[in-house]
């Protein structure tokens, strides 16, 4: 069993075998649309391995990306509890592997382990607070930062160690084309590839068939706080 700790590390192992004893399992394919906006389903999911995306669609049409969902993330919790049509739309961008909860198993989770019900419920809130946290401060950026900025935030953000360079590099676990990098940051595909080109050329990032490496972390790092 995969160590979900973002979501249920607070839990005891009792209280976790009992969730994971009321979920299904199931494998998606990239470009998989999980559940989408607007659409119907109670049901909520956790990320077992793999990667995906969490998008809206504004009035006119445009996605713009909030997330990148990675193992032990989950998704679906509103719906399952409030049973209102959802509120984003969940891609996969690599094969993943999902656990299921369903509504009818979570009705069961209250009804026969209140105490593990409740102690869930209490993680799922504190969560819950922690992405509207998020979020807020993703409006902020918005507002207040330029393109290469939240670029930049971005890349630092979503990127981890790579241990092999041995030179404080980073990369991208996840290879997103220059489209989903502009819904991420909330400016077009020519914008986010003229910003890359330029910090190609100035030796800040590489880029390789989707795949980005930072190799200078620390210039990013300046242009995310507006300072370079």
């Amino acid at each position: 069993m995969q160590n979900h700790e973002s979501l249920l590390s607070d839990l005891s192992e009792h209280d976790r075998k009992i969730i994971f004893n009321l979920c299904t399992r199931c494998s998606v394919r990239p470009r998989t649309v999980i559940v989408r906006q607007g659409n119907s389903g109670r049901d909520m999911y956790i990320v077992v391995s793999g990667s995906l995306k969490v998008s809206v669609l504004s009035g006119e049409g445009k996605e713009i990306t909030f997330v990148i969902l990675r193992e032990g993330d989950y998704f679906g919790e509103l719906s399952l509890i409030d049973g209102r049509r959802r509120s984003a739309t969940v891609t996969a961008i690599e094969s993943s592997e999902l656990w299921v909860l369903g509504h009818s198993e979570y009705e069961l989770l209250l009804r026969e382990h209140p105490h593990t019900a409740t102690r869930f419920l209490t993680r799922l809130l504190l969560a819950l607070a922690n992405r509207m946290r998020a979020t807020d401060e993703l409006y902020q950026d918005a507002v207040f930062l330029d393109v290469s900025s939240r670029l930049a935030k971005f890349l630092l953000n979503a990127s981890i160690e790579d241990k092999l360079s041995g030179q404080g590099q980073r990369r991208l676990d996840v290879r997103l084309s220059q489209y989903e990098l502009g819904t991420m940051v909330n400016a077009s595909r020519e914008s986010v590839n003229k910003q890359l080109r330029d910090w190609e050329e100035q030796g800040i990032v590489d880029v390789d068939k989707g795949k980005i490496t930072l190799l200078s972390p620390e210039h990013l790092q300046q242009i995310a706080q507006g300072r370079s």
